[in-house]
């Protein structure tokens, strides 16, 4: 009986988790279209930066 249980309640809930969304009726609402330009130089200074942290704490691990 718990085998049963084990792959009946998942199997029962991804078809009413289908079902829902078919019901749904409303699609996800579009983005908004972007002003100005895609990105500025702040972005790509915090993703040098996150990258040099990225490659710090691997030396680091590395190193101890």
């Amino acid at each position: 009986m718990n085998a049963v249980r084990f792959y009946v309640f998942p199997i029962v809930g991804l078809l009413l988790l289908a079902l829902l969304e078919g019901i749904r009726g409303q699609g996800p609402a579009p983005s908004p279209a972007a002003e100005g330009p895609f990105s500025d130089g702040k972005t790509i200074d915090q993703g040098i930066a996150c990258a040099l942290l990225v490659v710090a704490l691997v030396v680091t691990y590395l190193f101890h």
